[in-house]
């Protein structure tokens, strides 16, 4: 989150077609929580779409564990719209087979 309002920040001053995209948690530090709330905040005064994923509550590794699959899920949809097919894996077979 520092980094996505000091470096990170510039980067979404330029038009693009990628948008960023805010993964909180529920209990976020509360200077973590005010970051969030000044970066949605220069977001929507700029104009700059962006989405929002909210981790479920509990503890951290259930947390990780939620924000993990979601967001893998969301690439294999994200390929299926796409009419791609998200089954070959072509580039991480070639690291593997580099490997050993």
């Amino acid at each position: 989150m520092i980094e996505a309002c000091h470096n990170g920040i510039v980067s979404w001053t330029k038009p693009s077609t990628v948008k960023p995209v805010l993964i909180q948690g529920e209990e976020d530090y509360i200077k973590t929580k005010e970051r969030w709330m000044i970066l949605k905040q220069f977001f929507k005064e700029n104009k700059i779409e962006y989405y929002e994923i909210k981790s479920v509550n509990g503890n951290i590794l259930s947390k990780l564990i939620h924000l993990i699959y979601l967001l893998d899920y969301s690439t294999i949809y994200r390929a299926v719209m796409s009419q791609i097919d998200p089954t070959p894996v072509k580039a991480i077979d070639y690291v593997k087979d580099r490997l050993g």
